[in-house]
């Protein structure tokens, strides 16, 4: 069920186990954004064709006074500008959505990458798909478990002092920290049910950490002035959970048991169990 992360890098450690493709989720949602826009143009297209059809019966037909004529052609023709305006409008809200996923994609498989190289105690779940949301990485391994979204913003990163961030010192279009820490409490119920269900017996769930990281981001927030979720670069991303010395080290049946039950809610997304056999995450076939 994971890759084939035995395969030794560059620093001579065997490689983390790795699930799943990282950026699924956002090139999905770029690819409808791109289906939105055509979907948009053509309706718009069809509208201005029915209304151009419609004038030329109009004026072949009808035996109308020249004023009444004007004003019938200059209602169409407002018409149709509405139409244009309210289409130009929703195609450059889903080229921003589409460029801005494209982007979380990028951002995704860099993060994808560093946790690749982690050291082979360690279990990697990329975009995993949730009933509460989209998870981008799950991390499990002997320092705890790491729930972590990527942010792929460029500029400062900073708190707002009420235990959100603010990005080159304004509020970004919408909320991350509270959002991702209620995404990681749901989770965690999820997961306790399937862990007591599948994991080792008298060993308590750990906590899960919600962690934000920032490829292209200078991240200057300092630790607990962004509420229950931490922010790194993904510089600082292995000193971060392979160097974490805090805490109870987790048991290797800890481990192994919180794996399979993200396993578990992994194998319930169809397109999710799809990707084991793909080139990103080939199936160890000495695996579990």
């Amino acid at each position: 069920m994971y890759s084939t992360g035995r395969a030794k890098n560059g620093a001579g450690h065997t490689m983390a186990k790795v699930l799943g493709e990282s950026g699924r989720y956002v090139a999905n949602e770029s690819a409808k954004n791109a289906r939105r826009q055509f979907l948009v143009a053509f309706v718009c297209v069809w509208i201005a064709s029915m209304v151009g059809g419609f004038m030329s019966g109009y004026f072949l037909r009808a035996k109308t006074a020249p004023l009444t004529s004007v004003l019938v052609l200059v209602a169409a023709s407002i018409f149709v500008w509405l139409v244009y305006r309210v289409g130009a409008r929703r195609m450059d809200e889903f080229e921003k959505a589409r460029i801005s996923f494209r982007k979380g994609a990028t951002g995704e498989a860099a993060v994808a990458r560093i946790l690749s190289d982690f050291p082979e105690d360690y279990h990697v779940i990329n975009d995993l798909s949730t009933p509460f949301g989209n998870l981008d990485h799950v991390v499990i391994g002997p320092t705890g478990v790491y729930v972590i979204e990527t942010k792929n913003w460029k500029g400062v990163i900073t708190s707002d002092g009420k235990g959100d961030l603010l990005l080159n010192g304004k509020p970004p279009n919408k909320p991350c920290v509270r959002p991702l820490v209620a995404r990681v409490m749901d989770v965690r119920e999820k997961v306790a049910a399937l862990y007591s269900a599948r994991g080792p017996v008298n060993e308590p769930l750990p906590f899960f950490n919600a962690v934000l990281v920032f490829p292209s981001a200078k991240v200057e927030a300092q630790w607990r002035t962004t509420g229950s979720a931490d922010c790194v670069s993904d510089e600082r991303l292995w000193d971060y959970i392979v160097g974490n010395k805090k805490g109870t080290p987790l048991s290797r049946s800890q481990i192994e048991g919180l794996a399979r039950a993200f396993l578990a809610l992994a194998t319930m997304d169809r397109k999710f169990k799809a990707q084991e056999g793909s080139p990103a995450s080939k199936t160890d076939a000495g695996g579990r």
